[in-house]
């Protein structure tokens, strides 16, 4: 068989690359998308706001659940603050703010990841006998998360209902584009490799 010419091999190189260059962006857009999950949803026992966003946008999103009936407790995580205090007082305010009723805000106690959120909620669900909640997160992080919660507590129901994908929020199209959302991309990608064999998150 005779090899192909130099124009030949040329005209293959510049085809593949064009290929490439047309549909990789179409990939990584899927990629992306990948990472997130939403689904229809519909009244719960309680609705909870994963820690981890300085913005408070989950716990603006888990509020506006609340006033559409959706959960009748709303739960947040909250972690210390180094000169003593925790941010989930100031999260509690936050929601006071936005017309949650104090008495239907629950702390909960220091959780530094997904997975110390995850054991924390199955404990404190038990204990007030509830079987379902709805999941507030940003859209990367709620794959992933549910992931982690529903792998803790199988026999309970969860949905998902993450915060939109919009500015100042992470977004899937073009993400390789904005510095901050490369990060964000990569580093949830890497905790996936990491949850699926068992672990830090």
């Amino acid at each position: 068989m005779n090899s192909l010419a130099p124009p030949q091999r040329m005209l293959i190189v510049v085809t593949v690359l064009l290929i490439v260059y047309f549909c990789l962006p179409a990939l990584l857009n899927a990629a992306a998308r990948q990472l997130m999950r939403e689904d229809p949803l519909q009244p719960a026992d309680a609705i909870v706001a994963l820690g981890g966003d300085p913005l408070c946008l989950r716990e603006q999103h888990a509020a506006e659940l609340y006033h559409r009936g959706l959960g009748r407790k709303i739960i947040i995580a909250g972690l210390p603050f180094a000169w003593g205090g925790n941010t989930g007082d100031a999260k509690r305010v936050y929601l006071v703010c936005w017309g949650v009723p104090a008495a239907d805000i629950v702390v909960l106690p220091e959780a530094t990841n997904t997975r110390q959120e995850a054991s924390t909620l199955h404990a404190l669900m038990r204990r007030n006998q509830w079987h379902s909640m709805i999941v507030v997160t940003s859209p990367f992080h709620a794959r992933r998360a549910l992931f982690t919660i529903e792998r803790h507590a199988g026999e309970l129901k969860f949905l998902s209902s993450p915060v939109a994908p919009a500015p100042p929020e992470w977004q899937p199209q073009q993400w390789w584009q904005r510095r901050k959302d490369v990060f964000v991309t990569v580093r949830e990608f890497i905790s996936w490799g990491n949850t699926l064999v068992g672990g830090w998150q």
